[in-house]
């Protein structure tokens, strides 16, 4: 009983402070896709007088109540007696700059294509899985001019695909199992610091270095070609590629992809060919330029397919799972 008082205590105290203290019991979070609009969350509560807690907690509404759209918030926000010390000017600055950012963006997206936000609002169909890196600059969305709805993305540093990788492999399950996509991207970019760290001799200790290990493994792999290579930028941008392809071959090698592209081969009166289709790319942040990296799959499958292929289409009954 003491653990459950002081829990309520707790929470009244939070619960209780002034509206002004609004960054720091706020998140910013998207509002319905029929709008487009980031809302900033408050508790529903914080307005009220302090009570005790189990007034607090009759005070919930029983229903879900629509957050403040977010630029809303930043143009009746007044920054004049915000404390600095605390962070909290920070913070409304940043709500502040956000929100104008989110209003520019949805009026520049509904000129362009008036409707979007109710067709995206009923559910989403994308085409294509991106799998890309982290880095700031090579957002798939930003690189191919994509529209809200129409790439599903997966990203993590150095673009890995890695079958141990319980997020990719959750991501990769859902895109191709539920939503159906028909191409599979993987895209790396020069200048990666994934790709730099993991060829230089130090400890970047866990869980980065064991990240970094499959990178490594890829150097490996192609170590000839690659020490070939004499300056070091130029081989830097040939391990990004190679790196690409490598991890191309590992979203073949997955159950998920060779399931769907043997139920999709099998029915040629539905599908023009197998799907989903596997394409390997590289992106310059110098010049903006998406590069196609050219893959010999006849030639991999050839040699590694006694050992990576898991589902026959010549062998249905054995091999052939409809997803």
């Amino acid at each position: 009983m003491a653990i459950q008082r002081a829990g309520f205590a707790a929470l009244s105290r939070k619960l209780a402070r002034p509206r002004s203290c609004v960054a720091h019991a706020c998140h910013l979070v998207p509002g319905p896709p029929s709008m487009g609009l980031l809302r900033s969350c408050r508790h529903a509560s914080q307005s009220s007088k302090p009570g005790d807690a189990k007034e607090i907690m009759s005070s919930f509404p029983n229903s879900w109540v629509e957050p403040e759209a977010l630029y809303e918030y930043a143009e009746h926000t007044d920054l004049t007696n915000a404390s600095v010390e605390d962070g909290q000017y920070v913070d409304d600055e940043f709500a502040r700059d956000f929100g104008k950012r989110n209003l520019a963006w949805r009026k520049r997206i509904v000129q362009d294509n008036p409707g979007i936000f109710d067709r995206i609002g009923r559910g989403q169909k994308p085409k294509y899985l991106w799998i890309g890196c982290c880095d700031s600059r090579v957002a798939a969305e930003n690189m191919v001019g994509g529209s809200p709805g129409e790439i599903f993305v997966h990203r993590n540093i150095a673009n890995m695909v890695m079958s141990t990788d319980a997020n990719l492999r959750a991501v990769l399950h859902y895109a191709v199992d539920y939503l159906q996509v028909e191409h599979l991207i993987v895209c790396g970019h020069y200048d990666c610091g994934g790709v730099k760290a993991a060829v230089t001799n130090r400890d970047h200790t866990p869980p980065v270095e064991n990240w970094l290990t499959h990178i490594r493994d890829v150097y490996r792999l192609h170590q000839q070609e690659l020490d070939i290579i004499e300056d070091e930028d130029e081989r830097h941008k040939r391990l990004v590629e190679l790196n690409v392809i490598e991890q191309c071959l590992n979203l073949f090698k997955t159950g998920d992809v060779q399931r769907r592209r043997c139920y999709t081969a099998q029915r040629p009166e539905q599908y023009k060919c197998a799907y989903p289709r596997i394409h390997g790319m590289v992106f310059s942040p110098s010049d903006g330029i998406l590069r196609h990296l050219p893959i010999d799959w006849k030639e991999y499958m050839n040699k590694w397919k006694d050992i990576y292929q898991i589902y026959d289409v010549s062998d249905p009954l054995r091999s052939y799972m409809a997803p």
